[in-house]
């Protein structure tokens, strides 16, 4: 009895890609409570964690939030507490995409 071997599908890098950004939106929403997707500009997602409005860019996986512009002087503290929170938050949204990338 001869035994044929098993083909192995390797996935394109289109398919690859696909799957990546479907798992990492969905850990965005389980995780962080990411929501409202859009996909009206091409190369990145729009979405909103809580009241942080931020970007998820397609090609690297790389999210910003819109508040973490740098600021000069004469913003009140409630502004700079703003920023400083998203600059937490995109620091912590980023470093667990990476993980999720390289495990």
């Amino acid at each position: 009895m001869r035994c044929e071997p098993k083909l192995i599908r390797v996935m394109t890098k289109t398919e690859l890609k696909k799957l990546q950004t479907k798992e990492i939106i969905e850990l965005l929403e389980s995780k962080f409570k990411a929501e409202n997707f859009d996909n009206d500009q091409g190369s990145y997602f729009t979405f909103n964690i809580g009241h942080f409005e931020g970007s998820l860019m397609r090609r690297d996986f790389d999210v910003m939030f819109n508040d973490t512009m740098g600021m000069g002087p004469g913003f009140s503290d409630e502004e700079y507490a703003v920023r400083d929170a998203a600059l937490v938050l995109e620091e912590v949204v980023n470093k667990e995409i990476k993980n999720y990338l390289n495990k």
